[in-house]
């Protein structure tokens, strides 16, 4: 037969994002460390996170904002050739989000956002997780 075809065109096959359920980890990990730091500097500092009167799923629902912004930082940083855009796209983008999260409560609250100790604190864990991340990756991650 002269005129058979040979096998079927495959497509390519992507290699696995093994960077996303990576980023999923550490942003888990950020959030719980989050938490726990907002814990130790209530209790040093001798007030609340959040000082206004809000619902008790704002903070929630602002880490999570929050979270998922910095999941994509992660996934997105896992291959650049330097840390140094990730991370401080995930500071400004985290810091933003945590402050811009108050605008539906009030103007008092995004200002005392914006100076927090909190937000501030959550902010630098987060450009501290893309670094080592992008760190550990580039030593111990998968090859191409």
């Amino acid at each position: 037969m002269s005129g058979a075809a040979g096998p079927p065109d495959r497509p390519p096959v992507r290699p696995r994002r093994v960077e996303l359920a990576i980023a999923l980890f550490v942003t888990v990990l950020w959030g719980s460390v989050v938490f726990e730091v907002d814990g130790l500097l209530s209790v040093v500092l001798d007030r609340d996170p959040i000082g206004a009167a809000v619902s008790p799923y704002y903070g929630i629902l602002a880490l999570v904002l929050a979270a998922v912004l910095l999941w994509v930082v992660l996934a997105g940083t896992a291959r650049s050739p330097t840390p140094w855009f990730g991370t401080l796209a995930a500071a400004v983008g985290v810091y933003l989000a945590l402050v811009a999260s108050a605008l539906p409560v009030g103007l008092v609250l995004v200002g005392q956002q914006a100076g927090s100790p909190f937000v501030i604190a959550a902010a630098l864990l987060a450009a501290l997780a893309v670094f080592a991340t992008w760190v550990v990756m580039r030593r111990w991650g998968p090859s191409e």
